[in-house]
């Protein structure tokens, strides 16, 4: 499996390009701005993209969607609580540079669920806290966790439909996973599971509730 995160747009947004190389297929998991250099990359790799999987739907992590349906006819999956974002105001002042328009999802995603994008197969965890609809993805070794759990951190709970009590609870089921898992979160550096669990404070924290 081979992974090729890209940075893009203001809030210097980490997207993922995961492709299972036997097959060449797979999936790009929250584009938020600068479809063109998301898709230069994914050109890199030969993928071709079978699948746009989004964390949540904060802006930052959406813009590009229009523009990579449109040039790999990808479906886009959410989870349901976090669809009205996809048309907010904040994703329309912001998408107008980029073209945004809001896409419609072609499936909901849900806990437990496991998405087929080509050769790879991602596992849905529900983790609300960032937003109602966060999600963790899993896949191989691989634990893509959006603004879920960042390297000695944890995304925000101040903005509409974050909860502080969820975020902990979230991420204290993170915690007590089974292995370790490469960590690729949505923003800053990629970690390790086990890093987190003896360095990150918002999860020790969320084991004393």
């Amino acid at each position: 499996m081979l992974i090729k995160p890209v940075t893009v747009g203001m809030l210097g947004t980490n997207c993922y390009i995961v492709c299972d190389e036997a097959t060449k297929t797979g999936a790009v998991i929250d584009p938020g701005a600068q479809a063109s250099k998301i898709m230069a990359a994914v050109e890199e790799t030969g993928c071709a993209v079978k699948q746009i999987l989004l964390t949540h739907g904060h802006y930052d992590h959406i813009l590009a969607v229009t523009e990579l349906v449109r040039r790999t006819g990808a479906p886009v999956a959410i989870h349901r609580e976090d669809e009205w974002l996809l048309d907010c105001e904040d994703v329309k002042f912001f998408g107008k540079r980029e073209g945004y328009v809001p896409p419609k999802p072609s499936l909901y995603l849900e806990e437990g669920m496991e998405v087929p994008a080509g050769g790879l197969t991602f596992r849905v965890l529900h983790t609300p806290g960032h937003t109602a609809g966060s999600c963790v993805f899993l896949c191989g070794d691989a634990m893509f966790s959006g603004d879920t759990l960042f390297q000695e951190s944890c995304g925000r709970t101040d903005l509409e439909s974050g909860d502080t009590g969820d975020m902990l609870r979230s991420l204290k089921r993170l915690y007590e996973l089974e292995g370790d898992w490469r960590v690729f979160p949505g923003h800053d550096s990629f970690s390790t599971l086990e890093h987190e669990r003896r360095h990150n404070a918002y999860m020790h924290e969320a084991l004393r509730r």
